[in-house]
């Protein structure tokens, strides 16, 4: 049910809200001229101003926006670096779009293009490489302008102008908008976002929300089922209205919000009951309101075809005709000619009249949309014409300046050639002149270093050898000496033991009924043992603590099972002694010391085959 009471108050209350922000943008418009009132005021800042200035006029003053680029341009020829001119002329790019001039938007753009060459400022080369794409963007070449948005990107990194880069990601963003690729459409919506807050400024917030609610909006269209979609797209629209309302006084571009109601109204009518028609209305008006007063003559057109399609619904085809020629009505003056938009309002008229059985009328419109349909088709047909000779200009121009550049470089290194050629002639002819003195003697110089150095080569050679042989000697040495000590303290270790164990069994040795006294028969066994010393000394070997490592080894062989005993005969075999000297020196029967030898070899899991004497030498 329509409210017209609580739409009128909504729209007279945005009016008013509206109008502050205009003031507060006349404001701004007045601080600049301001500004450039400054009889000292720098060239460079003077066409910094211009630019701002042309860019906040051209949604209500179109060729004042122009004036004002084109002074700009003036000052910046008095510079001698580019960064001015290359900034006038990208800003000319928009204005001449926004006239629906090609030829000199093209134009505008080989000039920005060749005067960023003369500059090596960042800032101004990323935007007019992004204003480049923005044109192809505009001409629906989207790989340009991709390529060509990304590489402004580039040069925007570091330099902390979120406001630029905001921009860039907002259109790459509609390049995979209407279901191109709705990934990307919000990857580059989500970093346009985060772009703008980073910039603190309103106008790319605003624009953010305007892009993030579209990214919404299309993704639900994909994917309908999904409502929470749409739901997030009005939110965020809401959040942009919101924001314009709140910060009127610092916004300077009006036409997002303006688009932003009008997707807000469309959206309550195609996806929501006709109880929420109000809602629809008030969008409605806000977007007509700002449309009006910044002629958004396609923005206005969109919003009357609305509200005739509501008073279609309600079966009103007066009021639903009337509607359609009150927006012709409000954009008739406009300087910019939209044949295709009001052939499509003419169609529509059409409908309606046929529908209401007025069969002349709808003759009458239908033969208007065949004039302005052929205006557009003509109009289009001019603007590929322009849009392909543009090109064409460009890509010679491009041409003429890559072979002048070539021309220009062959020409430098000719002349460095025949310079170098010179030089190189004439050191030839002192070289020569020298060289026919000297040669002799450097022949003979030649020859005996060659000799020398031929000498010294066999002597490095010798010494080297020389080296390596003693090398190799010492190692050898080394090799036996440690094999000797190694054996030497085994053998005194187990001496050792050996006279303990030759101590403790003393008493057992002695014989009592021996014809020999106590005391002779005790020097007799010391004699014996020392001769065993004298014959055992050879057989010395150093294990460091007898050996821990080679007992270590042995053990994890035999799990860990050897007794102390059986390691002193493993010791034994390891230094060559026989059963039988093995025997001697413990003084028990060789019987004993080949079942101990059985003993071992079961231990360590040997086969029969297999021989203990080189098992255990081979764990050295």
């Amino acid at each position: 049910m329509r409210l017209p009471l609580k739409s009128l108050l909504s729209t007279l209350f945005f009016v008013l809200i509206f109008w502050k922000g205009v003031e507060a943008q006349k404001i701004y418009i007045d601080s600049l001229n301001d500004f450039l009132l400054r009889k000292d005021l720098p060239a460079e800042d003077r066409v910094n101003a211009l630019c701002k200035l042309a860019k906040a006029n051209f949604e209500k003053d179109l060729p004042l926006s122009f004036k004002q680029a084109r002074e700009a341009l003036y000052y910046a020829a008095r510079l001698k670096d580019g960064r001015g001119k290359a900034m006038a002329f990208a800003t000319l790019i928009h204005l001449y779009i926004r006239q629906k001039d090609l030829k000199h938007a093209y134009e505008s753009r080989d000039s920005a293009m060749y005067y960023i060459t003369k500059t090596k400022d960042p800032v101004t080369t990323g935007f007019v490489w992004f204003r480049s794409g923005w044109l192809d963007l505009v001409n629906d070449e989207n790989d340009k302008a991709i390529a060509k948005l990304l590489k402004a990107l580039d040069y925007f990194k570091g330099q902390q102008v979120y406001d630029y880069e905001s921009t860039v990601y907002h259109y790459l963003a509609s390049i995979y908008g209407y279901g191109n690729d709705p990934q990307k459409q919000k990857k580059y919506a989500d970093l346009c976002y985060s772009a703008a807050l980073r910039s603190k400024q309103v106008d790319p917030l605003n624009t953010a929300y305007y892009t993030s609610g579209q990214s919404y909006f299309d993704r639900f269209k994909l994917d309908s089922i999904h409502r929470s979609l749409l739901d997030s797209a009005l939110m965020t629209n809401k959040k942009s209205l919101a924001l314009s309302k709140k910060e009127a006084g610092r916004l300077l571009i009006q036409s997002n919000t303006a688009a932003v109601a009008l997707n807000t109204a469309n959206s309550y009518f195609q996806y929501f009951p006709g109880t929420y028609r109000d809602s629809a209305e008030k969008y409605i008006d806000i977007a007509i309101d700002i449309a009006t007063k910044t002629n958004l003559q396609e923005v206005l057109l969109n919003c009357y075809g609305l509200k005739s399609e509501y008073a279609l619904r309600d079966g009103n085809y007066d009021e639903a005709e009337k509607i359609l020629l009150t927006g012709l009505s409000a954009v008739a003056a406009d300087v910019v000619k939209m044949p295709l938009t009001k052939a499509r309002i003419f169609l529509g008229l059409s409908h309606i009249a046929e529908k209401r059985g007025d069969k002349a009328a709808a003759l009458n419109y239908l033969k208007q949309y065949m004039q302005f349909n052929k205006e557009a088709f003509d109009e289009e047909k001019i603007n590929s014409i322009q849009r392909v000779e543009a090109q064409y200009q460009a890509e010679k121009k491009e041409q003429e300046i890559t072979f002048l550049h070539q021309e220009a470089a062959f020409t430098k290194k000719m002349n460095l050639f025949y310079i170098m050629l010179g030089l190189t002639g004439i050191a030839a002819l002192l070289f020569l002149l020298r060289s026919y003195n000297y040669k002799l003697k450097a022949s003979v110089r030649k020859q005996k270093l060659v000799d020398q150095e031929k000498a010294a080569a066999e002597l490095r050679a010798q010494l080297k050898e020389a080296e390596a042989t003693q090398l190799q000697t010492e190692q050898v040495l080394l090799k036996e000496r440690q094999e000797r000590l190694q054996k030497e303290l085994l053998a005194g270790t187990l001496q050792i033991e050996e006279k303990n164990e030759l101590l403790q069994l003393l008493s057992g040795k002695v014989d009592s009924e021996s014809h020999l006294s106590v005391d002779e028969q005790i020097k007799k066994i010391v004699n014996q043992q020392k001769r065993m010393d004298k014959d055992f000394e050879e057989l010395k070997t150093d294990f460091f603590e007898t050996n821990p490592v080679f007992f270590e080894r042995l053990q994890q062989k035999a799990n860990h099972t050897l007794t102390r005993l059986d390691l002193k005969y493993c010791s034994y075999i390891l230094m060559g002694l026989s059963n039988k000297e093995v025997s001697s020196r413990l003084g028990i029967e060789p019987k004993s010391i080949r079942m101990a030898r059985y003993r071992i070899k079961q231990k360590f899991g040997l086969d029969k085959e297999e021989n203990l004497d080189n098992f255990i030498r081979s764990q050295e």
